[in-house]
């Protein structure tokens, strides 16, 4: 890529100062104003105090000390208080975009991750209910994140853990069948803390009519190599209601839970995610690969004994006190499950994993992380990305979330709501770990007010466009150096000079797993694009010269769009209906 000849001339310039690259990362960004160049760097203002020199004066020397090819590079200026700006010539530029148009050019040469395997865990809710609005925003940036490590030539590898044992999910099956004895007219407590959401209420009607072919038909959406795990208890609710409690119990949670998941794959499809695994928190205790990873774990000197407990030594690793991994009961703890877990992702050959937590999980990074540094991991070896909170505003006012109040709580609502495709965009729209105020007025716009809709009736224009042009008989043929070069206003080249970033934008929110830089990037193109539309009107009554140039510059404004929007999930229209 372009940024690499530059940091490689920039590098020799440093050396003078015995600056070398394992010293300094160079950061090339784009300017925050265009007039200032195409690439810029502050390296001078990093190196100023180091060097003990201003850095303005310091940024003056290097861009007086580095080359590179008129042709490629036109010109090294300094700026503000010490930045470094370039600007690429535009014969260079055009190759840079014919580059990102060919399908074995550009696209293809930032694919240097060697196909290394690499976990991308999110969404993991329990599976006791619906999928909620907080795992939609889990599901976009999971989703675009693998793509995006895709793109850069990584393996990587969607997974969904289910978390099927443990106290949550008796809490479940005794749920289930309190609310179906009560509708039986029996006279149960309801469990403590248990689950009495209206969705089960309703899976228990609708078992007072399933008979045990009904039961069983149930089961046959998971009849594939994912979830062999889940079958269907034996039998039908009245006969799991006189079974002894406890077994009763179990037929009961094993019901919700197989109708539950079912749920919640169907609205990850809606949503637009794939899963290559859905991994069940069961399969680790059946294996005894939770036993297996506390032994390693003691091999490794990295537990203690007390109070009839064991203990992991989290606090070697940074933590703030040592964590229980088997209570003095005997019973594992789920941060021991946890490290099971994650420890098999490292077995089964995965050179990094990356999960994405909750707000709350802060406090459990050090102990997860040491966990896996314990067991010969890596310090690096799992990857955290904190999610924060959602906010929904209405009319400019908080909304509460509330079952009660009919106001929607599900992920599936939300879609329902302002369609997956505005829900995913807009959530992309922040870093991850930034709080989101989630418009829903602007959500149901359909006007360039909402950014996802910018972004589509630019693609859409530019079909339209195209198309009004092939039945004049214009067609817009392979693009190429000579017609692009025809482009004389500043409007063209804006946009030209952003066509070009989009490498540079894969790959820098790839490897800084900010997948909100791609919503950012196409924004900007479909911006430019409005303002190139506006400024040269009448493209297809041009001169047959100009005419073809704006068109192949369209053409290749909607391959752009149609890259970055597929890596977000969102449908590139060919027609829209514009309502302003």
């Amino acid at each position: 890529m372009l940024e690499d000849l530059l940091r490689k001339g920039l590098f020799a310039a440093l050396e003078k100062y015995g600056v070398f690259e394992e010293d300094i990362a160079i950061e090339l960004e784009k300017p925050r104003e265009r007039t200032h160049g195409d690439l810029s760097t502050n390296v001078a203002l990093m190196l100023g105090g180091r060097l003990k020199r201003k850095p303005r004066e310091l940024a003056g020397e290097i861009a007086a000390n580095v080359s590179y090819p008129r042709e490629i590079i036109e010109s090294v200026e300094i700026a503000g208080p010490g930045f470094i700006n370039f600007r690429i010539a535009r014969d260079y530029q055009i190759e840079l975009l014919l580059d990102v148009m060919d399908p074995a050019g550009a696209l293809e040469t930032i694919k240097t991750g060697g196909n290394k395997r690499i976990n991308v865990e999110f969404i993991s809710a329990n599976p006791t209910g619906p999928l909620n609005v907080v795992s939609a925003r889990a599901g976009a940036f999971g989703m675009t994140l693998v793509r995006l490590l895709d793109a850069i030539g990584y393996d990587a590898h969607a997974e969904y853990y289910v978390n099927d044992a443990g106290r949550q999910v008796t809490l479940l099956g005794q749920s289930l069948r309190a609310h179906y004895l009560q509708l039986q007219g029996d006279e149960v407590e309801f469990p403590e803390n248990g689950y009495k959401g209206r969705y089960l209420e309703i899976m228990a009607g609708e078992l007072m009519e399933q008979n045990t072919d009904a039961v069983q038909a149930a089961a046959t959406a998971f009849n594939d190599e994912s979830f062999q795990r889940i079958t269907a208890p034996e039998g039908n609710a009245e006969d799991w209601r006189r079974l002894p409690e406890d077994q009763s119990v179990r037929s009961f949670a094993k019901y919700a839970l197989m109708k539950i998941l079912s749920w919640q794959r169907e609205t990850c499809r809606r949503f637009g995610l794939r899963f290559e695994t859905w991994y069940f928190e069961s399969e680790l205790h059946e294996s005894k690969r939770v036993e297996r990873a506390l032994e390693k774990l003691k091999k490794m000197g990295a537990t203690f004994e007390e109070d009839y407990a064991t203990w992991f030594r989290s606090t070697d690793y940074g933590d703030e006190k040592d964590r229980v991994l088997v209570r003095s009961d005997g019973m594992p703890t789920y941060f021991l499950a946890d490290i099971a877990y994650h420890y098999h992702k490292f077995q089964r050959g995965f050179e990094r994993a990356i999960d994405f937590w909750g707000p709350d999980h802060h406090g459990y990074i050090p102990r997860m992380t040491g966990a896996m540094e314990a067991l010969g991991c890596g310090s690096d070896w799992l990857e955290v990305q904190i999610l924060q909170h959602v906010t929904f505003l209405e009319s400019g006012r908080n909304i509460q979330m509330s079952k009660r109040k009919g106001q929607f709580v599900t992920m599936d609502s939300l879609i329902d709501e302002v369609g997956a495709d505005v829900a995913k965009y807009i959530f992309l729209t922040r870093k991850p770990n930034s709080h989101l105020d989630f418009d829903l007025d602007l959500a149901r716009e359909q006007s360039d007010a909402n950014p996802v809709m910018k972004v589509k009736y630019a693609h859409a224009r530019i079909c339209s466009l195209l198309d009004k042009a092939k039945g004049l008989g214009v067609e817009t043929g392979k693009l190429t150096t000579e017609t692009l070069g025809l482009l004389e206003e500043d409007a063209e080249w804006n946009l030209v000079r952003e066509l070009i970033r989009l490498p540079q934008v894969i790959v820098s929110a790839a490897l800084a797993r900010e997948p909100h830089r791609l919503t950012g990037y196409v924004d900007e193109v479909a911006g430019l694009y409005n303002q190139f539309w506006h400024h040269c009107k009448g493209i297809l009554e041009k001169p047959a010269e100009r005419r073809l140039a704006q068109l192949q510059l369209s053409v290749a404004t909607r391959h752009v769009i149609t890259v970055v929007l597929d890596m977000l999930g969102v449908v590139a229209p060919e027609r829209m209906e514009k309502r302003d």
